[in-house]
């Protein structure tokens, strides 16, 4: 083995177990958020506030209240097709159907071709529910929305829809870079 003299070893020194970088390395870029972690921080954030704001005092949360709309709006769906549409888990759509279903605002319902499957359909109070908080909902939508400068929501929803649909795309052809 050679012996490597102090003054020639470039590799990074240890003392006492702490990293010393060399005094002379160069200094590596300070990490930034890249624009999804930005994007997904601002909808925690938005989310945290309607729900906040507007959700709270109906005993919702915006994962009960997404389903409720999207049970609403389809009046039946599949309990797998739910949970796929409103990107949640099938264990976190349960969660929030007991919840639901308890209030009775969503009833479960055995489909009559296949018994393994369940059918989610809205009650009327359901339904009520539903289009009274919509309403407060949209109105909180559009106070941030409304400042100059930005977006119309319908446009940041077009762009977002068009993201959404060409990250599953790029998932199911396999593209380098796709979502496994």
């Amino acid at each position: 083995m050679d012996a490597v003299s102090a003054a020639t070893d470039r590799r990074p020194r240890r003392v006492a177990g702490v990293y010393r970088p060399p005094v002379n390395a160069a200094r590596m870029p300070t990490p930034r958020p890249g624009p999804l972690a930005q994007l997904v921080r601002t909808a925690n954030t938005l989310r945290a506030q309607i729900e906040r704001d507007v959700l709270r005092d109906e005993g919702l949360t915006w994962t009960t209240y997404d389903v409720l709309v999207l049970v609403c709006a389809r009046r039946a769906v599949e309990t797998r097709a739910a949970a796929a549409e409103v990107g949640i888990a099938k264990a976190t759509l349960t969660n929030a159907l007991v919840s639901l279903v308890d209030r009775g605002l969503v009833r479960r319902e055995l489909q009559e071709g296949d018994r393994r499957r369940v059918v989610l359909r809205p009650t009327q109070a359901g339904m009520d529910l539903a289009r009274r908080v919509q309403g407060p909902v949209e109105a909180e939508q559009a106070r941030l929305f409304g400042e100059p400068g930005m977006p119309s929501g319908e446009s940041l929803a077009r762009v977002l829809r068009a993201l959404a649909t060409r990250s599953q795309q790029d998932s199911t052809t396999g593209e380098p870079g796709a979502a496994r």
